[in-house]
């Protein structure tokens, strides 16, 4: 798995603010954690889109497995996707644990290269989620 850290900075008006902490807390909490989520699953996608785009393997189990189970035959135990919370933070592990993940890493940097060509990408679905969460109804 790729080791690196993708950061994203919200801003929102100081009254908007102080009036969602106020009425609706738990929604900016869900939009920060969708928005981590989206922008995973763009990044996992990238590297599932780059593995099988150059043929780095012949089975399925490696790109199956990459930040969410996309089908058989991954299991969940082939997966890394750990979403660790704390209260100003969402931080989101993707990878793959097939036993050669590492190794496809390391020689095709395949995570690192999807992070770098994703990376517009995955700003844009956060910020739609937190749009959509924030300001676009129930949060649901």
């Amino acid at each position: 798995m790729a080791k690196s850290d993708v950061k994203f900075e919200f801003k929102l008006d100081s009254r908007a603010l102080n009036y969602l902490q106020r009425q609706f807390p738990e929604r900016l909490t869900k939009a920060r954690s969708k928005a981590v989520e989206a922008a995973g699953m763009v990044w996992s996608d990238e590297a599932k889109k780059i593995t099988q785009s150059e043929n780095h393997i012949k089975t399925g189990l490696f790109v199956n497995s990459i930040g969410y189970n996309s089908g058989a035959p991954a299991g969940g135990g082939d997966t890394i996707h750990e979403l660790t919370e704390t209260a100003n933070m969402s931080k989101l592990s993707i990878g793959s644990a097939v036993s050669y993940a590492s190794a496809l890493e390391k020689r095709y940097s395949i995570m690192a290269r999807a992070k770098d060509q994703s990376q517009e990408r995955m700003a844009q679905v956060a910020r739609t989620q937190v749009q959509k969460i924030l300001f676009g109804g129930n949060g649901s």
